[in-house]
């Protein structure tokens, strides 16, 4: 992380959610990057390689791949494993069990000045870090991306195959019958057989 203002990644669905976040914290003079999908994520904290603090909402949209998955595949990358994340979470959601994280914030109830406490608190527990890990942290956001992609290429692939095989279903049969019917009688004819009445 850098000397500098701390940069805050906000991962929500929400526009409403984004906003609500970002209003304090630019006005407290910190960077803030705000983005709405799983994939998003990945790729701002592979080009802002100084990323202090992730808020992410467990059910952020992105092909299959919900918040809780990127979470996991940041915290189990050792570059990552300092930076602070926290759960945004809305209408008495829990937070999911057994993931890693420093905390939830509840958005319904969440002030500005709560928020810009949760993360200095969790900023100093964690320190600032080197900031020559940014090389080092682009790898392993290449890598999670790479392998995070390579799930939704997976599904789409399923789903896509799944597609052909019900129309093949529908489809080939009747062209199966024609193209047989058609052999049939190029080679009565070849033979000179004379062809059925219809």
């Amino acid at each position: 992380m850098s000397a500098g203002p701390p940069r805050v990644l906000i991962a929500d669905g929400a526009p409403a959610s984004r906003a609500q976040l970002e209003a304090p914290l630019r006005q407290a003079g910190w960077n803030v990057l705000a983005v709405g999908s799983s994939f998003e994520v990945l790729r701002a904290v592979r080009d802002h390689d100084d990323v202090s603090v992730v808020l992410i909402d467990p059910d952020l949209p992105g092909a299959g791949v919900s918040g809780v998955d990127v979470v996991r595949t940041l915290k189990a990358a050792p570059h990552f494993r300092q930076v602070p994340v926290f759960f945004l979470l809305r209408d008495g959601q829990s937070a999911p069990a057994d993931v890693p994280v420093d905390g939830a914030l509840e958005l319904d109830q969440l002030s500005g000045a709560a928020l810009l406490e949760a993360i200095r608190t969790a900023l100093r527990a964690h320190g600032f870090g080197d900031p020559g890990e940014g090389a080092a942290r682009e790898a392993t956001v290449r890598a999670a991306e790479t392998s995070v992609a390579r799930a939704g290429d997976d599904e789409v692939r399923a789903a896509v195959e799944r597609i052909v095989r019900e129309v093949a279903r529908e489809v080939v049969p009747p062209i199966a019958e024609r193209l047989i019917r058609d052999e049939i009688r190029r080679l009565r004819r070849e033979h000179g057989f004379e062809d059925p009445p219809p």
